[in-house]
Parts: structure tokens; C-alpha cells; sequence
């Protein structure tokens, strides 16, 4: 599981791209990957999809992503693999 930090520099993002991408403020995405806050599971959810990411795979998200229902990577895996046998 990746960090916020980990998650945007790997795709070579300044915290000020991955905010416009997302619709939020640079701050957010600064306080997030300071600690210092938690998003709310809307927030989690557009800065993991302005990361081509489910929040599950961002290790801040946790909380968030457990709010939100989302499928898991695991789950998604045992999916695909579902698909393939058939």
C-alpha cells in the first residue's frame, strides 16, 4: 500500500496538479500527506481517481475507503481472475 506522497510522486505530480486534478485546494493534499488530516471518503475518492487509483490502494484512505464500499484490489483481482476462467 502506497502513501499519498508515494502515490503522486510515482506519477510525477506536484501537490498543486494532483489538487486541480481532484477539485481540491493544494493545502488538502499537503495536510493529508502531512498527517495532519483524514480526507472524507468524497475527497479520498477524487484524489485517488485523479491517481487512476481506488482509494483502497492509499494508505491514508483507509478510513475513507472503508466508509465508501468500494471494491478492494484483492477483490477486483479474484474478478478478473473469475472472468479468465471461463
Amino acid at each position: 500500500m502506497l502513501t499519498l506522497r508515494e502515490a503522486r510522486q510515482r506519477r510525477h505530480m506536484s501537490q498543486q496538479t494532483l489538487a486541480d486534478r481532484a477539485g481540491v485546494a493544494r493545502v488538502t493534499v499537503s495536510q493529508i500527506e502531512l498527517g495532519k488530516s483524514e480526507p472524507r471518503p468524497h475527497i479520498a475518492r477524487r484524489l485517488a481517481e485523479a491517481l487512476n487509483m481506488v482509494p483502497g490502494e492509499i494508505q491514508e484512505f483507509s478510513g475513507a475507503a472503508r466508509s465508501m464500499r468500494l471494491p478492494t484490489p484483492s477483490i477486483l483481482a479474484a474478478s478478473d481472475a473469475e472472468l479468465t476462467d471461463n
